[in-house]
């Protein structure tokens, strides 16, 4: 009977596995959304507006990225692909 449990649970284990992580593909987003304002930024759009949503998305962008903070290379560029 325990061979019989492990063995129906252990496709349901997969399949929660390899779904992606939501929160980590908002936190590309809001990355990404980031990187382009700052980019903008560094090329000479300076005006108060630009700068203060830049700000702005910095800060949200730490609040939805702080779970991923510590997570090495390799597995955000495995969870990256996931985003996709």
């Amino acid at each position: 009977m325990k061979k019989f449990l492990f063995l129906l649970s252990f496709p349901i284990v997969l399949i929660s596995c390899n779904q992606k992580d939501k929160k980590f593909c908002e936190c590309l987003a809001k990355s990404e959304e980031f990187n382009i304002l700052n980019q903008s930024i560094l090329n000479g759009k300076t005006d108060v507006t630009t700068v203060k949503k830049a700000v702005e998305l910095k800060k949200e962008k730490q609040k939805v990225c702080q779970d991923y903070v510590d997570m090495n290379g390799e597995q955000m560029l495995a969870r990256k692909k996931e985003c996709k």
